[in-house]
């Protein structure tokens, strides 16, 4: 079962959401590679990456309602999938504005580029 291919469906009703964006503008923003946010993979260094941005959640990781284990299995990682799949709307995302440092490099995103991957509720 090492080689299984798991395919998720994630769906929003159309219209629930209404688009976000934080205040920090893109330009603002450090680019980032996903090999520097794989180096901070642990309790005490935590990033991870949420639609194309990363976020140092380190200071966190003891407050998340869901538990340290859920954010720490994600550490150094595109968590957007976990994100989804727990059910986090804009609402939520929003909220990790404040934890903010940076973005992916266009060559490494999937979805705030030209022919990303687009889906319902997902933030500008």
């Amino acid at each position: 079962m090492a080689n299984a291919i798991v395919n998720f469906r994630f769906s929003c009703p159309i219209g629930r959401y209404s688009p976000i964006s934080f205040e920090k503008s893109d330009s603002d923003l450090k680019e980032i590679s996903m090999s520097e946010v794989s180096w901070h993979d642990n309790r005490h260094d935590c990033w991870i990456v949420v639609y194309d941005r990363v976020f140092d959640i380190t200071s966190f990781i003891n407050e998340h309602e869901g538990g340290d284990e859920v954010l720490l299995d994600q550490a150094g990682r595109d968590a957007t999938t976990a994100f989804r799949g727990a059910g986090h709307g804009p609402a939520i995302y929003k909220r990790l504005e404040k934890y903010l440092i940076g973005e992916l490099p266009v060559n490494e995103r999937l979805f705030r580029k030209p022919g990303g991957i687009k889906l319902s509720g997902m933030p500008e």
